[in-house]
């Protein structure tokens, strides 16, 4: 690498930085997203021919391009977990209800926000704890907000009412090792900001596709926005880009649990959802499409299974008659929790797999099922 690109790359990792930093630090808990796609909506328009908002707050960028098919759609989802007010106590306590799939054993003790006002998740005094309490997870039922006020008066007076979303209050920081990072909400703003960079590299790019860069509302609780705008674009093929859970760490065995790592490149899920969740199995045309691309471009790939979980890409592939999907993940440490934590370098090399295969994908991309039946 030449000294000039070596800058290129650095200069390009910082702008990545401060991206992920800027869209993790506004709130979008599910149902709650408009902060996110009003940003996202001015990050676009520069590079976008349109760009369009349903209703729901799903958000569809199409790129410019002298074709009008095949379509391609990128997607990411831009919710992220977390609580709702539930009630408000009459000493000004809030009572709280979650939002997707958040881990009770994290809540206490934690920062949050409220319309943008700070506060904490009380902790019962340690020193009243019993032994069996302090090694306990208290109930959702026990869990409560305290704003720092003293009256239900006061927290209304904030203008605070039943329904309103709660969001960690954790930004997003370099670890020791600059090149990983740590906060909320990396699931999936990371994924977010890659379809930012993305359509910035391909402004001016001759393409064979029309790509229509897609941000999706709702999926930490269903999946929800990914059904409906795949079946309204109704593309001829689709890559959705999320984060997934990484093993490795002293409590994930890598081979028996998790076969995932950071720092190992972009993941391909050949499958998810096995054990009756809703999931996906890879579309043999995509899967080949994309790990040509890759072994082409020298982009390292890990091949992977979840089979506990799922993404947007369970919806999307069976949007009317079947849409070829594929999903590209970041891996991520510590998932659903404040703290999560992926490689910049995993997050670069999703972006040149993605401007890759945008340039390539054209309508001789085969989809003929039964022309895999070697593979």
């Amino acid at each position: 690498m030449t000294t000039g690109a070596g800058q290129q790359c650095s200069d390009e990792k910082e702008r990545l930085v401060a991206l992920i930093q800027e869209l993790a630090a506004l709130d979008g808990v599910s149902g709650h997203e408009q902060a996110v796609v009003a940003r996202l909506v001015e990050l676009f328009r520069p590079f976008a021919a349109t760009v369009e908002v349903d209703s729901f707050g799903n958000l569809a960028a199409w790129l410019p391009s002298p074709v009008e098919r095949p379509v391609l759609m990128v997607s990411a989802h831009s919710d992220e977990i977390g609580l709702v007010v539930k009630g408000i106590e009459p000493n000004g306590f809030l009572r709280v209800e979650k939002i997707g799939g958040v881990i009770d054993s994290l809540l206490p003790g934690r920062h949050v926000r409220v319309r943008g006002y700070r506060g904490v998740i009380g902790v019962r005094p340690g020193h009243l704890q019993s032994p069996e309490e302090q090694r306990a997870v208290p109930p959702l039922r026990e869990i409560y907000v305290d704003l720092g006020f003293d009256s239900a008066e006061e927290v209304r007076a904030l203008g605070i009412r039943l329904g309103d979303p709660i969001a960690y209050e954790e930004p997003v920081e370099r670890l020791a090792n600059p090149d990983r990072i740590s906060g909320k909400a990396l699931d999936n703003r990371v994924s977010c900001a890659v379809l930012v960079l993305l359509a910035e590299r391909l402004a001016g790019a001759a393409l064979r596709c029309r790509p229509v860069l897609v941000v999706t509302v709702q999926e930490e609780v269903g999946l929800r926005g990914a059904q409906m705008v795949a079946f309204r674009l109704s593309p001829d093929a689709a890559i959705v880009v999320d984060t997934v859970p990484a093993g490795g760490t002293p409590d994930t065995d890598f081979v028996r649990d998790l076969g995932i790592r950071i720092g190992g490149g972009p993941v391909l899920a050949l499958a998810s959802g096995m054990g009756g969740v809703r999931g996906h199995l890879a579309h043999p045309g995509m899967r080949d499409f994309l790990l040509r691309i890759a072994e082409e471009r020298g982009i390292g790939v890990q091949l992977a299974l979840f089979p506990r979980s799922t993404s947007d890409v369970a919806a999307v592939h069976l949007a009317r008659g079947g849409i070829p999907s594929m999903v590209v993940n970041i891996a991520r440490r510590y998932s659903h929790s404040p703290v999560e934590t992926l490689d910049l370098n995993d997050v670069l090399a999703t972006i040149d797999l993605l401007e890759a295969a945008v340039q390539t994908f054209d309508s001789t991309v085969s989809f003929d099922f039964l022309a895999g039946q070697g593979g």
